[in-house]
């Protein structure tokens, strides 16, 4: 093997050694600092749909699951009669709405009255009023009673029931019912979250956020992937073309003569007399501009989404450190710094010096291009992924 493929690749083994041990530390670290609770329950991958359903708002006017059909939405169980969770279960509610307007995320959030026979659409203006909430934003909705309840306990998965012998002292509440906040994406229930726990709301309002982007960013992480890929296939087919024992006396003149020509259009016109030259030009200037779209892609991405953090722990996670940091680190400091310097000296005609450079880059711009993909698949499509 030559020395600049070995260079490169001892260069990836290193940062993956390096990143391994960091990560390995991190890891260790948080898992004796403390082992908390699942910030909350994912139901994105087990596909429940809401399904049909018909309430009045606190305007008068009529919310069925058609109106929610495109949204998503946080919804929270609340009574107006309520003295003791339902203040702070509407005041968390009033929490995200700041907040998610703040982020000028696309989210509505919809209360849901488990005492509809007091909880008139009246009695709910009134209440929705003392928490200042934005009827633009925050929907406070009632129905009959039977089939709110039933609606709650079969489409949220939560509890709301009658209290059969509340306390006379007000101790307890005349409905039983969660406290638990839902999320809900376009009629599908993907996850449950506890009103109690900041890192549980910190979790729904980085997923509320992320579901309620437009579809094109959205769909942005599959195709990074793809353009990830694409450019490892165009750096493989491109080394396969110049590495063609046959025509090498026909690389050898095309070489020769541009080094000779001057300008880069000259040498370009030169290298076309080899089919391995012109074959390995067109593949890797290809993987250059589909390298060059990705990171366009990824930059306006992670602009208007922010980051996605990793769901998974112990092993997993940190499988999934070591890769993202070598991967990052590699892209950053050696991958996009050799091929530049390559594609510059390949340009000026120094085709000894493009070949030394272009030998480390190889290993390097594989390894990021490779990563790249198995980073997207470990956080949007394993199962612990969401």
């Amino acid at each position: 093997m030559p020395s600049g493929y070995r260079l490169g690749v001892l260069t990836v083994l290193a940062a993956i050694f390096v990143s391994g041990g960091l990560t390995l530390a991190m890891v260790r670290g948080g898992a004796e600092s403390s082992a908390p609770a699942p910030a909350g329950q994912d139901l994105e991958a087990a596909d429940k749909r809401i399904g049909a359903f018909s309430l009045v708002e606190r305007s008068g006017e009529r919310v069925t699951d058609a109106t929610l059909a495109d949204r998503v939405w946080i919804a929270s169980f609340i009574f107006t009669r309520c003295k003791l969770s339902c203040p702070r279960i509407t005041s968390v509610m009033k929490g995200l709405q700041a907040r998610l307007a703040d982020a000028g995320a696309d989210v509505t959030l919809v209360s849901i009255s488990v005492d509809p026979d007091y909880d008139t659409p009246e009695v709910l203006s009134e209440y929705a009023g003392t928490f200042g909430a934005d009827p633009e934003r925050w929907l406070f909705l009632t129905g009959p009673r039977d089939e709110t309840l039933d609606l709650i306990q079969k489409k949220f998965l939560l509890t709301a029931m009658r209290n059969p012998s509340p306390a006379a002292d007000g101790s307890d509440e005349e409905v039983i019912h969660s406290d638990r906040l839902v999320l809900v994406d376009r009629d599908r229930l993907v996850g449950i979250y506890d009103s109690n726990d900041p890192k549980a709301l910190d979790a729904l309002i980085r997923k509320a956020k992320r579901l309620g982007l437009p579809s094109w960013v959205r769909a942005m992480p599959p195709i990074n992937a793809s353009l990830n890929g694409l450019s490892g296939l165009l750096v493989l087919l491109g080394w396969s073309s110049i590495r063609r024992r046959s025509g090498a006396a026909e690389l050898a003149m095309a070489t020769g003569a541009a080094e000779a020509a001057t300008g880069v259009r000259a040498r370009l016109r030169a290298l076309r007399v080899s089919p391995a030259a012109r074959g390995h030009a067109l593949a890797m200037g290809a993987a250059v501009l589909v390298s060059t779209a990705f990171i366009g892609c990824y930059l306006t991405y992670h602009a208007l989404a922010g980051s996605t953090r990793f769901p998974g722990a112990g092993f997993s996670k940190w499988l999934y450190l070591t890769i993202l940091t070598s991967h990052s680190v590699l892209a950053a400091l050696a991958a996009l710094p050799l091929v530049i310097v390559s594609l510059l000296r390949a340009l000026r005609g120094d085709f000894e010096a493009h070949l030394r450079s272009a030998r480390v880059a190889l290993p390097i711009w594989l390894y990021v291009s490779v990563t790249g993909v198995v980073i997207y698949w470990m956080l949007y499509q394993l199962p612990a992924a969401g």
